[in-house]
């Protein structure tokens, strides 16, 4: 499985995948920074970078702060859009000098949204600064699609969400590419809708054939689970927390390993389209 972000570093081709959140998860401490992002970029020496993109969003700062990254870079970059390129994923998407679109993914632009907690005074604000942001990503756009700025901020208004024909005749692309498994793609979708996106689609599956329940106890063990919490996983929805129910081969604790098994679970539940009620 491929890791959700990766910098595979060759001699003639680097490959970066960018498959998670921009910016550090308060909650997980997963997400890709802008710092640790430059860390690794600047190790690359090869002409062509090959970037991958499958991303809900995240941090404005982050996002353009990579997106200014991949554009100074000397190598020549192409970026495959494989799922998701959504908010701030999808300015960093335009990095590329060419922008590949699988048939099957998405394209989301909207404005940047924010809270604060103070006075009028700091709402105002903040809301000045927030106008700033979205004047900055918009001007991305623009420079891609050569659209005029107002038909940018109606679209980015609007949380306007492009599928590949779409997002091909608007000018943010350059080329379709065939159809991909939409399993990653799929596990950002319930996360954006409970974030407040009011027009996420409805819908995305895999491609990929279903699993059994078989393959997905197995897929679980390989995740370090035992046979009995994996049974209780597929039965009863990811609980969070099964230090209890197995004795000695429970799971490391949420330090430890928590965060990677959590997406490791929502990509088998999402291929083997199990639903199951959460309770956390």
């Amino acid at each position: 499985m491929k890791k959700w972000y990766e910098i595979i570093n060759k001699s003639d081709r680097a490959e970066v995948w960018i498959y998670e959140e921009i910016g550090e998860d308060f909650w997980t401490g997963g997400g890709i920074t802008a710092k640790n992002f430059q860390k690794e970029l600047s190790d690359i020496k090869a002409p062509r970078i090959d970037l991958h993109v499958n991303s809900p969003g995240g941090l404005v700062f982050d996002g353009i702060t990579i997106y200014n990254l991949l554009k100074q870079h000397p190598a020549n970059v192409t970026t495959y859009i494989d799922g998701l390129a959504a908010s701030i994923s999808s300015v960093i998407a335009l990095a590329g000098d060419k922008v590949i679109m699988a048939e099957n993914a998405l394209f989301m632009i909207h404005k940047a949204s924010g809270g604060i907690y103070g006075n009028s005074d700091d709402m105002r604000y903040y809301a000045d600064m927030l106008d700033k942001v979205n004047g900055s990503i918009a001007t991305t756009y623009i420079s891609r699609t050569k659209k005029d700025e107002s038909e940018i901020n109606d679209l980015m208004a609007a949380e306007t969400w492009f599928n590949a024909e779409e997002a091909l005749a608007a000018g943010f692309i350059d080329e379709i590419s065939g159809e991909v498994d939409m399993a990653a793609c799929a596990k950002f979708i319930p996360v954006m809708a409970k974030a407040g996106f009011r027009h996420v689609p409805e819908g995305i599956v895999a491609n990929n054939e279903k699993l059994t329940a078989k393959d997905a106890e197995k897929a679980l063990r390989d995740a370090g689970y035992s046979r009995k919490q994996a049974k209780e996983i597929l039965a009863k929805g990811y609980q969070g927390d099964l230090r209890d129910a197995d004795g000695p081969e429970a799971p490391p604790t949420l330090r430890d390993a928590e965060p990677k098994k959590k997406d490791r679970i929502a990509d088998i539940l999402t291929r083997a389209e199990i639903v199951a009620p959460s309770t956390t």
